[in-house]
């Protein structure tokens, strides 16, 4: 990271804290956070992509180690299986309990 860049993100931190009106403070957080996703969205697709490009050639674990990373962040972060991949459109509904599937009931006994 750049000291201009950090800077940069110290000064808007400040700037936000510096609000009085806490409510005018909160929606300035909450503006700055979502403009920092947004980038941090950009820059993973980035990542990606550099990922991918020097793979060609290399195992995992070497694109790992370039990034002084392992292998396993860098197939991750190269097949969209990071944490910070776009969650958008991804079904959060739990799984039965495979008793309930087998229409059982749940075991009420105590030990």
């Amino acid at each position: 990271m750049t000291d201009a860049f950090k800077e940069s993100l110290e000064a808007k931190v400040a700037e936000v804290a510096a609000i009085n009106d806490l409510l005018t403070q909160g929606r300035a957080v909450l503006e700055a956070r979502q403009r920092l996703a947004e980038c941090d969205q950009a820059l993973y697709a980035i990542e990606q992509a550099a990922i991918q490009g020097l793979r060609p050639g290399r195992t995992w674990a070497e694109v790992g180690e370039l990034f002084g990373r392992s292998h396993a962040w860098a197939e991750a972060i190269a097949k969209g299986r990071s944490a910070k991949r776009k969650k958008t459109g991804h079904v959060a509904e739990s799984t039965p309990a495979s008793r309930a599937v087998e229409g059982r009931q749940d075991d009420t006994t105590t030990p």
